[in-house]
Formats: structure tokens, C-alpha cells, sequence
């Protein structure tokens, strides 16, 4: 008996081959997609990397200012003056406002580096986040694995070559069935999704 003769041979070249051949198409249109290139309004430092190497490297919130930011500064600066003079030749009061520059300084110092600390995280996140392909949009989308099916005891997923969602019944070791409460099956030779596929009427 040939192989197409058989139970699983037709199964193969009636449903699950077919199937094989469209998600590779799926695959293949996805890699061969344009990416999304950046902006044509980012300029990129030329000098970027070598002054982050040797440590020279600026931000640019830092070399420019506003406007609004230079009023800023103008109206402590006049604060600061303003209390000099009020505090007059007291060799006391000044060596108490100097400590507190000094103490004041230092906690902006460390709040800035945590500042820091915190926006590099949330960019390296947003990229990361950026290049990992979405959990929801694939999965319903592709075969599951016996990896992922082992550990889905209990959860509902759709049977391609039944058409039916089934239950799975799976143990940590052992052959891993499925059910529809009337019969069960062993997974081998049966093509199952987390979810009915969008292209399976």
C-alpha cells in the first residue's frame, strides 16, 4: 500500500502539506517585507560613539537652552544674590548657605544620574520591545510545538484535521492527546493552533 492510500497519507497530502505550504508562504512575505527605516528627520551624530567611548559625550539638553530655561537661571541667580546681601558680613550664615549649596548640589547630582539611569532603560526597552515580534499576532498563526503543548493541560486549542476546538490532556512525561469529550487522540499526525487560524474557513 502506498503511503497516499493510507489514513495518514491522506491526511498528509490533503490538509497538513497544504497547510506547510502556506505558512511558509506567510513566512516568506513577512522576511522579505520592507522594514521600517528611521525618521528623515534624525540626524545622526558622526562623533557619537567616539565621544561615548571616552566618555566626553554631551547631551544635547545640556548644550542648548531655552528661552524659558535662561529666565530660569537669571531668577536664581538674583534669588542667590539677593540673599547675600541679606545675610550680610555674617561669617556664620555664609558658611551655613555654602554647606547647603553643597549638600543641594550633590542630591541634583544624584537625581540626575538616576534620571539617567532610568531614561537609558525605558529607550533599551522600547527597542527591545520594538524587535520582538507580538506574542498575539503569530501565535494564532503558526502550529503549536509538543514543547508548548505540554504545557497546556487542560486548555482548549483548535484541531485543523478535525475542525473542532479540542481539549489537551497533557501530562510532564508521556504522550501528550487531545479530546472532544466523545473521543481521544494521540497529537502525532494532527496540526494544532492555540486559536482557529484566520485563513481556515
Amino acid at each position: 500500500m502506498n503511503l497516499h492510500e493510507t489514513e495518514y497519507g491522506r491526511r498528509f497530502f490533503n490538509s497538513q502539506l497544504p497547510n506547510l505550504i502556506k505558512a511558509l508562504e506567510r513566512i516568506a512575505e513577512n522576511l522579505s517585507a520592507p522594514k521600517q527605516s528611521l525618521s528623515a528627520d534624525f540626524v545622526a551624530d558622526p562623533d557619537f560613539l567616539h565621544d561615548l567611548y571616552y566618555g566626553d559625550y554631551e547631551p544635547s539638553v545640556f548644550k542648548t537652552q531655552s528661552e524659558h530655561q535662561k529666565q530660569l537661571n537669571h531668577n536664581a541667580s538674583m534669588a542667590e544674590e539677593l540673599l547675600r546681601q541679606k545675610m550680610g558680613n555674617s561669617p556664620e550664615a555664609m558658611a551655613a548657605f555654602e554647606a547647603y549649596q553643597l549638600a543641594a548640589g550633590e542630591c541634583s547630582s544624584i537625581v540626575a544620574e538616576q534620571a539617567f539611569e532610568s531614561g537609558y532603560q525605558t529607550a533599551v526597552q522600547m527597542l527591545v520591545a520594538g524587535l520582538i515580534p507580538s506574542e498575539n499576532k503569530f501565535s494564532a498563526e503558526a502550529p503549536l510545538t509538543v514543547q508548548e503543548l505540554r504545557k497546556m493541560d487542560g486548555e482548549q486549542v483548535f484541531c485543523l484535521d478535525m475542525n473542532e476546538e479540542v481539549r489537551v490532556v497533557a501530562r510532564k512525561k508521556g504522550f501528550i492527546q487531545v479530546t472532544n469529550d466523545k473521543e481521544i487522540h494521540r497529537i502525532t499526525g494532527l496540526t494544532l493552533y492555540r486559536h482557529r487560524p484566520s485563513w481556515c474557513q
